[in-house]
């Protein structure tokens, strides 16, 4: 089975999920090996006037305490992606991430009966809402 791909978000949430990236990191990157990209730290490659910085920036939760260029500038967007996941890191979003709209998209993309939703409390009966924290 493909996974969800991209999820797409609007800029008012781009906070709520910064914030559970950060409270996750150490998390993911146990679990996974590594912590799942979020597109928006890309605007952390450029600076002020929209050019390339040389040196490699690593975004860290130390790092996003510090810089909140990412949330200034994408506050104001709708509907972008936030990431691309494979099926592996939704398996692992499916248990880890209490987002409501990322809940939404991954019933509205996966199967009621996909294996990945297993022991998940959240997914509704056929025709109900999930029961998700904003």
């Amino acid at each position: 089975m493909a996974s969800i791909d991209k999820t797409y978000i609007d800029g008012k949430e781009y906070p709520i999920y910064r914030q559970w990236w950060i409270d996750n990191y150490d998390k993911m990157v146990k679990e996974l090996g590594e912590a799942i990209w979020l597109y928006t730290f890309s605007i952390f490659e450029f600076d002020y006037k929209g050019r390339y910085v040389e040196e490699e920036v690593v975004v860290t939760p130390e790092f996003l305490k510090n810089n909140t260029k990412d949330i200034d500038h994408y506050v104001k967007f709708y509907d972008f992606a936030i990431w691309n996941t494979s099926e592996k890191e939704d398996r692992w979003l499916v248990k880890n991430c209490p987002i409501e709209s990322f809940r939404i998209k991954m019933i509205e993309v996966y199967p009621r009966g996909w294996s990945g939703f297993k022991g998940q409390s959240w997914v509704p009966k056929k025709n109900n809402k999930p029961k998700c924290i904003k």
